[in-house]
């Protein structure tokens, strides 16, 4: 369904918005309480409550394994960052660590002829 709104002024557009929100919240709550009301059913029809109905894990025993595992898990932890190798002489701030792909400027040197032992730090 589309509707032209080339004709509506400014005014009657957020007149329009506000209705429509309205009417989308009215239909939220509306849809809201059909779901509650088909959980309560459906709980009612099994004879255990909402509660009992929307528990996850009741009745479910935990796995356990049998074997225990002897290697250990790292700590997630914040990585000191890695040393400069090579760093622009035209331009100070830019660096490369020598990590992941070779950064446009040094692509470029190397590319016109310059050598990589040129820009080492």
């Amino acid at each position: 369904m589309t509707i032209n709104l080339d004709d509506y002024s400014v005014a009657d557009l957020e007149k329009l918005i506000r209705q429509a929100e309205r009417k989308l919240e009215k239909k939220r709550m509306e849809a809201v309480k059909n779901a509650q009301a088909e959980i309560n059913k459906i709980a009612k029809d099994l004879g255990v409550s909402v509660d009992d109905l929307l528990e996850e894990n009741k009745g479910r025993k935990k796995k356990t394994t049998a074997r225990k595992s002897t290697t250990r898990k790292k700590k997630a932890g914040v990585r000191k960052p890695a040393k400069i190798k090579y760093r622009n002489p035209k331009d100070s701030s830019q660096t490369w660590t020598g990590r992941g792909k070779r950064p446009v400027w040094l692509r470029e040197a190397v590319e016109q002829g310059a050598k990589l032992e040129d820009y080492e730090v």
